[in-house]
């Protein structure tokens, strides 16, 4: 009997709340955060720091990483194993998403940086007809990579993200997400003859009970019927109307099919089918289509999701997600249980305002 190929792999996902948006994010002044011994920058980096050599991840995805931040001078100080590609939100901003890997365990194969986002000067859209030429024009980005293993040589294509927050807004989360998996896909096909295993990483600003999380588990999702301003789950609202609106989903569903990916790098090039912007087909409905259907780590272990990721003064719920998509087999050893007893984070013991998700896993042929 051929013996199989098996490796094991640890990964982090965690939105580890940026120094420069302490403010913003838990609605205190900056002197208040200064009174605050455990808000400040050496403790609450040192603490996500010993989280990382406890839990010693081979790949670490993380939202709200600084470009010249605390974290990353910690690797290079502490002389870890790690290489990071960064991709920095557009803007005044400092913070974007990253991918730290063990470069004693993977070789970079490829990388790219996604902007969520439409190219007008490409993408003549706009310039036809009455939709909104902003709407796809926010500033929140994706990380990839392919890294290939040196002990099995397994492909990997690793995506971490930091969606819009605005829990209005699901119609633009979804254009988003629509983006990053159009994006994978064409990845996995230009490698599709390595088999490559997708790990996706994200906060979704998206609960489990929302159109964004259903799209990126399942084949498709009709947006016909999507109540607009409910797709985020934020709401607590059924994201499902009983009557068609489609004219109201028309706009914004086109402006989803026909914005496209854009990279940084020109060795994978995208070939987008043009879709008419004032027509639709009856019998086929406004459907959205994934060809990367996903599964996620937590809910393959536990049977769920965890009840909170994220714990503030305003919102308690999941925002956060780890998932795959393989043709691999997996055995899922150990996820990192999220604690139930705390009402509201950053505190001593726990640095961001989101807690870190980790999965333990052995994938063979």
């Amino acid at each position: 009997m051929e013996s199989k190929t098996e490796e094991n792999i640890k990964i982090l996902s965690y939105n580890i709340l940026a120094q420069n948006l302490l403010s913003d994010s838990l609605h205190l002044s900056n002197e208040e955060i200064d009174n605050i011994p455990y808000l400040e920058i050496d403790y609450r980096f040192n603490k996500i720091f010993e989280k990382i050599e406890e839990l010693n991840p081979d790949i670490c995805l993380f939202q709200e990483f600084e470009q010249n931040g605390k974290l990353k001078n910690l690797f290079s100080s502490k002389k870890l194993p790690y290489d990071t590609i960064f991709k920095k939100r557009p803007g005044n901003h400092q913070e974007g998403c990253a991918i730290s890997y063990n470069k004693k365990k993977f070789r970079l194969e490829y990388f790219c940086s996604l902007e969520l986002r439409s190219e007008k000067n490409k993408n003549n859209i706009f310039s036809k007809n009455k939709y909104n030429p902003t709407l796809y024009n926010k500033e929140n980005v994706a990380t990839m990579v392919v890294l290939e293993s040196y002990e099995t040589s397994f492909y990997y294509l690793i995506i971490c993200s930091h969606l819009l927050f605005n829990c209005n807004r699901g119609d633009i989360k979804l254009g988003q997400i629509y983006q990053i998996i159009q994006s994978a896909l064409l990845i996995k096909n230009y490698y599709k003859d390595k088999r490559i295993t997708t790990i996706f990483g994200a906060d979704l600003n998206s609960t489990q009970n929302s159109a964004i999380y259903e799209f990126i588990t399942s084949k498709n999702i009709n947006v016909e019927f999507l109540s607009k301003y409910n797709l985020s789950g934020q709401n607590n609202k059924d994201y499902i109307s009983s009557e068609s609106l489609i004219e109201e989903n028309l706009g914004w569903y086109n402006e989803i099919i026909n914005t496209y990916p854009k990279f940084n790098n020109n060795k994978i090039i995208l070939i987008t089918k043009k879709y008419n912007s004032d027509e639709y087909d009856d019998e086929k409905g406004l459907w959205l289509e994934n060809k990367v259907v996903m599964k996620s780590f937590y809910k393959e272990k536990n049977g769920k999701e965890p009840k909170a990721t994220s714990l503030s003064k305003t919102f308690q719920g999941t925002f956060d997600f780890l998932f795959y998509n393989t043709s691999y087999d997996i055995e899922i050893k150990k996820v990192l249980e999220i604690p139930e007893n705390i009402t509201c984070i950053p505190d001593q013991d726990n640095p961001s305002d989101h807690f870190p998700l980790f999965v333990e896993f052995n994938i063979h042929d």
